[in-house]
């Protein structure tokens, strides 16, 4: 989900990295995912879990790469120095690393910097583990970050009080985003603070009396549906070299039409320039 996060809102991911500078990301914009591929030259093996390009103060591109860790894996170490490494000598352009831990004693372990024996590489990445994640339970300090706000409320399961702000927030939110990452702090909490949440939403609010109906969890799938079809167009589009304008990438991402979705990856499989795909059925 955190990966997810990062694709529907591709900022996020300057914000982790902000939160685990203990800074801010004032002056960086323009934050966009790229292919994953973009180390087309280096093994399958060493493709990130997430890579986003945004723009400096100055202007100039940068690209972040992120991570999501739950355990410790020495194999990683090596995937990150191959991947960091690639995309600086391919792009001339600096490379962060943020990894993000949900588990606090991973976390520790990847904040050391990794220096292989008998090699003069040393490579620091920038870890978000629970105490990095802030605190957040005002409703305006949720939404200014829903994505923040519920990997922190995931992270510290005891503070009840913050989980139930949160999930109050997320769950009556004109944002679609917030159904979606209100299922996923359900799914991720402990058995008994679930419990005690649910029952907490079930008298307290009143746009979701009955907490997590069928129906919900269905449009939840629908629009995972999607957004799979959607990966799985680009992916084709991208490596049979067809152009894709930014503002077409966007309908593609923000398209919720599982038909047309399915019509446009059919006829990618064959066609010869992305006017074929796009025609009007």
């Amino acid at each position: 989900m955190p990966l997810e996060m990062i694709t529907r809102r591709p900022a996020f991911a300057l914000e982790l990295l902000a939160w685990g500078l203990r800074g801010t990301a004032d002056g960086y914009h323009d934050a966009c995912v790229e292919s994953v591929e973009l180390n087309e030259r280096l093994p399958a093996e060493y493709a990130a879990d997430s890579v986003i390009s945004v723009r400096g103060p100055d202007g100039a591109k940068r690209f972040v790469i992120v991570e999501v860790q739950r355990r410790f894996d020495e194999r990683k170490l090596w995937s990150w120095a191959a991947y960091v490494g690639g995309l600086m000598g391919r792009y001339k352009r600096a490379v962060m690393l943020v990894v993000f831990c949900p588990d606090r004693k991973t976390a520790e372990i990847y904040k050391k910097p990794i220096s292989p024996d008998e090699s003069c590489l040393i490579l620091c990445p920038v870890v978000v583990g629970p105490d990095e994640l802030p605190i957040l339970r005002e409703p305006e300090d949720v939404l200014a970050s829903l994505e923040i706000a519920t990997l922190s409320a995931i992270a510290h399961p005891d503070d009840l009080k913050t989980v139930v702000s949160v999930a109050k927030t997320l769950a009556t939110s004109d944002d679609d985003r917030g159904l979606v990452y209100y299922d996923y702090l359900r799914g991720q909490l402990p058995i008994s603070v679930r419990a005690q949440l649910e029952e907490i939403m079930r008298t307290e609010v009143e746009r979701r009396p009955d907490a997590f109906t069928r129906p919900i969890e269905i449009k939840a799938e629908a629009r995972g549906e999607a957004r799979g079809l959607a990966t799985a167009l680009l992916r084709v589009l991208e490596r049979r070299e067809l152009k894709i304008p930014s503002d077409l990438r966007q309908e593609i991402e923000s398209c919720s039409d599982l038909e047309l979705l399915n019509l446009w990856h059919d006829r990618a499989i064959t066609a010869t320039t992305s006017d074929d795909v796009f025609l009007e059925a």
